[in-house]
């Protein structure tokens, strides 16, 4: 009597896995799924970190621009000789500003043929940034000497 032997054809499905060695490296799925879950929370810890970082920086240095356009406007400012009092406006690039003069005090001398006048100056800045209003102020005192009249 002849054997029939049978095999395993290809629409018999999967073979079973071989089995592993217990020495055997590697991971497991589990093992690979924890670390990749655990590496995309990383991740995105990391991108709000450095997007928060970079808001800091344009926003420090807008401010360190507002504050160089103030002091080039107060300098201008100081340079006048009068110190009336008076109220004037402008734009620089993105800033609007506003310079008051107040006078504060003035002390006449009548030996030199002098009045001091000391007066206030105060240049107020405002910009658009990030959808905001943003405001700066500086001020300053000047003195200058001028001939009696």
């Amino acid at each position: 009597m002849a054997q029939t032997r049978y095999t395993d054809s290809p629409l018999s499905g999967p073979a079973p896995p071989a089995p592993r060695p217990p020495d055997a490296g590697g991971f497991s799925l589990l093992e690979v799924l924890v670390a990749t879950a655990i590496m995309g929370m990383v991740l995105v810890v990391l991108l709000q970190v450095l997007t928060s970082a970079l808001r800091a920086q344009k926003a420090s240095w807008g401010h360190t621009q507002a504050v160089l356009v103030a002091e080039k406007i107060l300098q201008e400012n100081c340079e006048i000789h009068s110190l009336a009092r008076g109220t004037s406006q402008g734009r620089d690039g993105q800033y609007d500003y506003v310079v008051q003069v107040t006078p504060q005090y003035e002390l006449a001398d009548p030996f030199a043929d002098k009045r001091i006048l000391c007066s206030l100056i105060q240049v107020t800045l405002t910009w658009q940034e990030w959808g905001r209003r943003k405001t700066l102020e500086l001020q300053t005192i000047r003195t200058v000497a001028q001939k009696a009249m």
